[in-house]
């Protein structure tokens, strides 16, 4: 059986990035086969993870939270021994690899998060013909490909066995590149599983009910919109997100991934504007709220795309007028759960199916 190694955003200080990162290996490892993620820290994302911040408080916290990922990344993602910190030692170490390589999930066609340029880590040119590539869920955010690497794009793009993408805004933006090279959009790896026992801990949970907030943008229309939410449910407020809101009965900012999971899974109203927190919201079937992004609004197709494919588009929030009861009432999960499982194991197939000898 040959080796499959995964190359993804693990090593940056973000709860999606490094769930969905442990949820395709774990998956793999259910399915029986013998997967590493490779340990590849490019130096923009190392910058980014452990320079300082302004204040010394703010930068203690950010201690404390790289501390926490890092023990969570030891103790629960199968990392090669080697460290890469550059394309180089990548393919100096698989140069006559027939292995299958999977790049993805996460944003790792965003140019714009890989310094600018498409990274031939995480794109995967720096592997020889014999390898076998594959991209699961790859995503790009708002970023388009840049019209002057069309060539260089294309050309890469063909040598992939099998290519599955996150969302329509990627599957699109292949065929401008060429119309002749195809794509299925795919689940994030994060819904390939549905047993996290092994590494959830509910140890910060409280015993009364309680909504989560997990916001990536903080903004005055997204402040507005929590506070209207706790008005009309009556409920504490506990902010996971990555800006403090003075409202919250609890802000935790940067607990490790198990606790963050945990606070996630016992929520009883989620409010969000993130992809991961929208997909946390479906596997632990959360009642759920999803808020329009006001910068990068492109980025909302991240999670449109998911949402219309299990018939929850209505859970999505254009703006705050738009606020109702109807957007809180429970979600009756027996309901979408056929189109849920449907889309989750189509998934599921295509992957295992690209990774047949």
């Amino acid at each position: 059986m040959k080796k499959i190694y995964t190359i993804t955003f693990h090593h940056v200080l973000n709860y999606g990035a490094v769930l969905q990162a442990y949820a395709l290996a774990k998956f793999l490892k259910n399915n029986d086969k013998n997967v590493s993620i490779i340990d590849y820290r490019p130096s923009y994302f190392l910058y980014k993870t452990y320079r300082p911040k302004k204040k010394i408080f703010t930068t203690y916290t950010k201690v404390l939270k790289a501390i926490r990922f890092y023990k969570f990344r030891r103790d629960f993602l199968p990392l090669t021994d080697d460290i890469f910190f550059s394309t180089k030692s990548l393919k100096k170490a698989f140069s006559k690899s027939d292995d299958f390589f999977i790049c993805g999930s996460d944003q790792v066609w965003n140019a714009n998060l890989t310094n600018g340029k498409l990274d031939e880590g995480f794109f995967q040119d720096f592997l020889p013909e014999s390898a076998n590539k594959i991209s699961y869920a790859a995503s790009m955010g708002e970023t388009p490909f840049n019209n002057k690497e069309f060539a260089r794009i294309a050309s890469n793009l063909k040598s992939y066995k099998k290519i599955l993408v996150r969302e329509d805004f990627v599957q699109n933006e292949i065929k401008r590149v060429d119309d002749n090279i195809l794509s299925n959009i795919v689940v994030d790896p994060s819904l390939l599983i549905d047993d996290y026992s092994e590494i959830i801990d509910y140890s910060l949970v409280p015993s009364e009910p309680y909504i989560v907030s997990y916001l990536t943008e903080d903004s005055k229309s997204v402040r507005e919109y929590i506070n209207k939410v706790v008005e009309m449910t009556g409920l504490p407020l506990i902010n996971l997100g990555g800006h403090k809101i003075k409202e919250a009965k609890i802000n935790y900012l940067y607990e490790s991934p198990s606790k963050w999971l945990g606070v996630f899974a016992k929520a009883s109203l989620v409010c969000t504007n993130s992809f991961h927190g929208n997909a946390y919201s479906l596997i632990f079937k959360r009642n759920f709220t999803v808020f329009t992004r006001e910068t990068k609004k492109r980025l909302n197709r991240r999670q449109l795309t998911l949402l219309e494919r299990v018939g929850l588009e209505s859970r999505f929030i254009n703006k705050l007028e738009d606020l109702n009861h109807k957007h809180l009432e429970e979600i009756d999960y027996s309901i979408i759960n056929e189109k849920y499982q449907d889309l989750v194991n189509q998934s599921k197939r295509l992957l295992l199916d690209a990774l047949a000898d």
